[in-house]
Parts: structure tokens; sequence; C-alpha cells
């Protein structure tokens, strides 16, 4: 492995050297060269001046891409990436190094979205709530980074930020747009309207998306039933997103936001790969006749926002937030089906959460002798419920009488459960000539409340006593960038990450007496922990921005969701009171990845006039990681991959071509007994045109997979099983229009 991994750092550096930086004028400007960021560090820097990869992608750069979701906004982001093609389910978490699911904390204007929760075949409550036409910047930080943001935040933070009064109006009292656009892939049609007004001390932002769209293609293939069908199953997808927020400025010194989001989808499907195929009919086993679902989920949020700036002994700004949001998945999936006769049957899995929380930060800058702080410190306080229901019932179709169930309903996955999670943090930016130092330390501490009911109960006969629990977790950064020159820098930190025990693995209760097998709780996990290394080298001019990055990030007490319950080994598993194989969530030892990253901008224009405009863009990601325990490789970190893109900006128009090659996985890079496929690597060009076709009228226009590639992403790849790989597939050459008249 460390072979291998030396080889690619080799491989980037002489990439990095033999790019000739240091050998061009500096007359151009770089495109992200003053590109700034407050996820880093928790305050406004330039990227270019802290001690992490952070990548920021613009409202403007999500605009000319024309990203219709989170699996578009970061698909130019290499070693990061999203899952769900093949789900009826959609779009599940981001990866990052790796590392995704909750292991990732996602944030919405500061607000953490809802929790991943997947129970069964039935249930799969995901974490797309967010609609990319409202936001104004996405901003991704990799690797561990809990000693700022907490829990959840082990292998990293992607913090969205929606649009804001102020940003629009400018000298204007009053700012309005729509953008209608339509997309090949899904026969999707968007429309997004927003509308500002206001003066210099109060204003109010609108916005509204509409999305109607069917599934997404795949690459085509075996149209028919069952697990061998390759084309997507048919679907029908609505989704509205509305955001307003007031922004209120009493004075320069202070100001107020106030936000409301509602988000809400439904999603229609027939799932004909599920379908029972005519010649495998067999009156001797189930049969699935049809089988359909209705899908829905809802997210409302309400925050308030304040931030001042002071002059005191203890403070200069601070900035504050208190939220409230409540998020809801129903999926309901309807059968007909054969056994001994012809049946029908309905499955309701229901998942919620609601959180309420508050968080302050404080900022003060100071100087002693020869050294300028910037101290940050603050407070972070939140509460979530989290609750599961499942219904069943099953009807004879000839008689209309209801049939047996062996399953007890309504049951709950996990007993209703209460979290609280406080924190403290402070953290130093200690700048002394060319060498900033950053320190930082953070205190967590978690507790669980569980409210086991009457129907938790009778839906898990012979389950252990569900139990509170609570944990502490200290997590500690310190990180160094130091100014070699005006061009060079470099920059090494040191992280921790943690991932409090989750209820639904402590407490998680479900028992199959048909199937001989269940699953008991844990009230014993210990807290997910990491820590990140990462080195890295920057140039930048006006001409170039280079960073070459280097990372090794350990993970210890990984748990492992449904293991075989240990304490019954001596017996295979089985439990010998019920003689029920039983499952259990468990502590691993320790994971490691380990990865190099590279990114190179240039712009063209310095070597000919005859490019100007034009810009060059490389980034390039590769992580290898290992179960230190078993020696096995770890199979959710992505391949090698890397995006090269050519980009053209001037007067009225722009674009951007865009070659994204990825290597493949064999079976030498896939866990034993994991049962995912290998797949091949793969290469796609991507052709996207931004024309301004007035002063307020714009048009974007992209050809995705223009050499008509048929190929898998290995997020989708780890999902297949034993249905047929075609469905799984992305679209063959397809197309992206939009249209946007500011008025």
């Amino acid at each position: 492995m460390r072979k291998t991994l030396f080889t690619r750092i080799q491989i980037a550096q002489i990439c990095f050297i033999s790019a000739g930086l240091s050998s061009v004028p500096l007359t151009a400007s770089a495109e992200n060269l003053e590109t700034v960021t407050v996820l880093g560090t928790r305050t406004e820097r330039s990227i270019n001046d802290i001690d992490a990869t952070v990548s920021v992608i613009t409202e403007k750069q999500i605009k000319a891409e024309i990203a219709r979701n989170i699996s578009d906004v970061i698909r130019f982001e290499p070693g990061v990436s999203t899952g769900g093609t093949g789900s009826r389910f959609g779009i599940d978490g981001v990866n990052i190094r790796g590392i995704g699911a909750n292991r990732v904390l996602m944030l919405v204007d500061g607000v953490r979205t809802p929790e991943e929760f997947s129970f069964g075949p039935f249930l799969s409550s995901r974490r797309d709530f967010v609609d990319v036409a409202s936001l104004s910047r996405v901003e991704i930080a990799r690797g561990p980074i809990s000693s700022l943001y907490g829990s959840d935040a082990l292998g990293g933070v992607v913090a969205f930020t929606t649009k804001k009064p102020f940003d629009y109006l400018n000298e204007k009292n009053i700012y309005s747009d729509i953008s209608t656009g339509f997309d090949s892939a899904n026969e999707g049609i968007s429309t997004s309207v927003s509308l500002a007004g206001g003066n210099e001390k109060i204003a109010a932002l609108i916005h509204y998306t509409y999305r109607d769209q069917n599934e997404t293609d795949t690459f085509g293939g075996n149209s028919g039933l069952g697990a061998d069908r390759e084309e997507a199953d048919p679907q029908e997808i609505e989704s509205n997103n509305f955001n307003a927020k007031v922004q209120f400025k009493p004075s320069e010194s202070h100001q107020f936001y106030l936000n409301v989001e509602s988000f809400d989808s439904d999603s229609d499907s027939v799932i004909l790969s599920d379908f029972t195929p005519e010649d495998e009919l067999d009156t001797t086993d189930t049969d699935i006749n049809r089988r359909t679902s209705d899908d829905t989920k809802e997210r409302q949020a309400f925050s308030v926002n304040y931030q001042g700036q002071y002059s005191t002994a203890l403070l200069d700004r601070v900035n504050a937030t208190a939220y409230w949001q409540n998020s809801e998945s129903e999926q309901d999936t309807f059968d007909l089906r054969t056994t001994t006769s012809q049946q029908s049957r309905i499955r309701t899995a229901e998942f919620e959460q609601e959180i309420i929380g508050f968080n302050a930060q404080f900022d003060k800058s100071f100087a002693i002798n020869n050294s300028n702080h910037s101290l940050t410190y603050g407070v972070d306080y939140y509460q979530t419920e989290s609750e599961s229901m499942r219904f069943g019932s099953t009807t004879d179709v000839a008689t209309g009488a209801p049939v047996f169930e062996f399953f007890p309903f309504p049951t709950r996955d996990f007993p209703i459960t209460e979290t609280t999670q406080y924190a403290v943090f402070i953290q130093d930016e200690i700048k002394i000539g060319k060498l900033t130092i950053t320190p930082s330390i953070r205190y967590d501490d978690y507790s669980a409340d569980v409210q086991p009911d009457a129907i938790f109960f009778s839906g898990n006969p012979g389950s252990p006593e569900p139990e509170d629990y609570d944990d502490q977790e200290v997590t500690k950064r310190l990180g160094f960038v130091y100014d070699i020159d005006d061009q060079w820098t470099t920059y090494a930190r040191y992280s921790e990450g943690f991932r409090a025990p989750p209820y639904d693995d402590v407490n998680v209760g479900f028992s199959n007496l048909i199937g001989g097998y269940k699953t008991i709780s844990n009230p014993n996990l210990e807290s997910e922990y990491s820590q990140g290394f990462e080195l890295g080298l920057r140039f930048s001019n006006t001409v170039w921005n280079a960073q070459l990055a280097v990372f090794k990030n350990d993970y210890d007490d990984f748990i492992e969701s449904f293991a075989i319950a240990p304490q019954f080994a001596s017996t295979f598993g089985v439990d010998p009171a019920d003689g029920l194989l039983t499952f259990q969530s468990i502590n691993l030892d320790e994971v490691e990845i380990e990865g190099v990253e590279l990114k190179v901008e240039a712009d063209l224009e310095q070597f000919s006039n005859a490019l100007s405009g034009f810009t060059l863009k490389t980034s390039i990601a590769y992580a290898d990681g290992e179960d230190k325990q078993t020696g096995e490789p770890i199979d959710s970190v992505d391949p090698l991959s890397a995006v090269f893109g050519l980009k053209y900006a001037k007067g009225a128009y722009g674009g951007s071509l865009l070659f994204t090659a990825v290597e493949g996985k064999d079976d030498n890079d896939i866990s034993d007994g994991s049962g995912i496929q290998s797949v091949g690597g793969y290469g796609i060009v991507d052709l996207i045109a931004n024309i301004n076709l007035t002063q307020k009228l714009s048009l974007d226009f992209g050809i995705y997979n223009l050499t008509d590639k048929r190929y898998i992403r290995w997020a989708d790849a780890r999902t297949i099983g034993t249905d047929a790989p075609g469905r799984f597939t992305q679209p063959e050459i397809n197309s992206r229009v939009n249209l946007t008249w500011e008025f």
C-alpha cells in the first residue's frame, strides 16, 4: 500500500514542479486567488491561508455548470462523491476521502441537516433535503474537524449557505429573477423565482424552486422485469423548495437574519426490477406480480441569526444563531404478490427527526509583543429527537380477508430517543512573522434519553431493555502555515474527529422469527474517533494557483452495524436462549486511509495573447484505505480520479471543456466477502457553454458524456449486489439548458 501511495506522490510532485510555476511573469489573475472560506477556521480567511484542504463552490459556478442537485455540485471535485444510482431512494450522503454517510457533517446556514437512517429494504431516509438553486455557496472541508464542529465531523464537513437579500440589492431597492431549465437525462423541468427588496436598513428575499422529472436514464440495455433489468425503474418526482429571509441592519455594527425554509419531495416509482419475470413464476415460492412505491420527504427550518461588532476587552465580534428544524420521510411500498394465494401487501416506514439548537461564536483580535492573535471561542448546544415507525398489512385479493402477519405491526426499529449535546470550544490563530500557528480544542458532552413505549416492546419481543447512555469527548487540532516567500506557502495540520454512538446502533431492536435472526442493542458502544495528519505545499501568484496535499487519517473504534454478536461467537452467532442468529453493532479496532491530492490552475493568456480568457484547471485525488486488523481494503474509498478542465470567460461568452478520468477497481482493491463487483475505469467529456444574450438575459447549455461512454461510478458499484450492473450506469450522451432573466 505504501509503495503505491509513494508512487502517486512522486507523480503529483513531478506534475507540480515541472509545470514551471515560477517562470511566468506576474501579470494575470487566477480565478480563485482571492477565494474566501469560513469553514476551515470559523473565521473569514483566504483559501490559500488556511492549514487544510477546503473547496469553495460559488453560486456563479453552480449556475455555470447547470447543477441540479448535490451530486452535480460536487461532480468535478475528485475525492468527494455521492451515490444513489439504481435506487428508488435517490442521492445518498457525501463521501469525503473514503468516509461518508453520518460520519460527514452537513450544514445548511449553520444548521445540521437531518441524519441518514436505513433499515431493511423499504426504508432509507437520506440527506438530500437541499435544493441547489437556493444556494450562494458550498464549502467542503476534508478530513476530521470536530475541534471546531463537534460530533459527526469525523471525515469532514459540507456547509451549504443560502442566498441573502443584501447580496442582490447593492444600489438597487428591488431585484428579481426567473430561471427555467430542461434536463434530457430525466426529462426534468425546473423553474426558480427570486424576489428581493428593501433598503440599506432592512431587506427581504423570497426564493422558490419547483422541479418535475422522471427517472434518470441509465445507459440502456435490458428493459425487462426482475434483477436482470438494466433500464432505470420508472419514476415521477416532484419537489418544492421555499426560502424566505429577512435581513435587518439597524446600524453598521449590528445585523439580524430571520430565515424560514420549507422543502418537500414526492417520488412515485414502479419497481420493475423487483417484479418476478414470467419465466420464473413458481407457485411454491413467493412471486412479486407488481411493486410500486410512494416516497415523500419534508424539511422545515426556522432560524434567527445575530452578528455584531464590538470593541471590548473580551470580544470584537459576535455571531449567534438559534434554530429549529423538523424532517420527516415516509416510504410506502405496495405489492401484489402470489404465495398460496394472490395477496395485496402494504409496507409503510417513517423516520422523523426534530432538532432545536443554539450556537454562539465570539472573536477577539489582539497583539502580544511580536505576535498577532485572532481568538475564537464559543458554545454549541442542540437537542435532537428521533423516531421511526413501521406499519404493514396483507389482504387476500380473492376474499378481502386479512392475512396473518408474522411480524408484529406497528413496530419501531429503535425506541424514541432524545439526544442532547453541548460543547465549548476555543481557537487561537497566532501569527508571528511568516508563521501562523492555530491550536484549537473543544469539549463535547453527549447524552441520550431513550423512551421505549408499548409499540417498541410489542414489535421487538425478547429484546433487551433499552438503556440511556452518555459520552464525553475532547478533540484537538494544531495547524501551521508558513509563508516561504510571496508565492510559496507550506502548511501542516493535526486534527481530531469523533462521532457519538448513534441511537440506532446502541438500542436497535428487531426480531425475525421466521427468518431465524434478530438484532440486539449495545449500550457499551464507544464513540468513533479519528486522527488526521495533512501536509501541504501551495504556490500562488497572479497567474498560477496550485496546491499539493498529502494526508493520513486513522480511525479508531469504527462502528460496524449488524455484525455477528461477539458474545455468541462460540455458538457461531446463535443465541442459545432462543436459537436465533444474533446481530449487534460493534466497534472495530483501527482503520487507516491515506492519500495525495493535487490542484493546479493557470491563466493561459500569459503564454499567448491568443489564449486571452482561457484558464486551465487540473484536480487529482488518490486515496487508499485498510482495515488494520484484517488487512482488507476499505471499500468506501474512491479510486484514483482526475478532472482536467479548459475554461473560457470573456465578455458575454464563457464555457468549459471538462475531461474526467477515473481508475477502475479490480478484485485486489475490494474486500473479501463484500460481494462487490469489480468495475472498469473510464474517461468522460463534458462541454458547457455560457452566454449573456443581453445584460439581463443569460443562457447556459451543456452536453454531458459527449463521447457516449458507458460507465459506473464506484459509489454506485458498491450497492449493485445481485442486480444487473447496467441499472447502475450513468446516462448516455445527454444535455441540459437553463435560461435566466433578471429584471
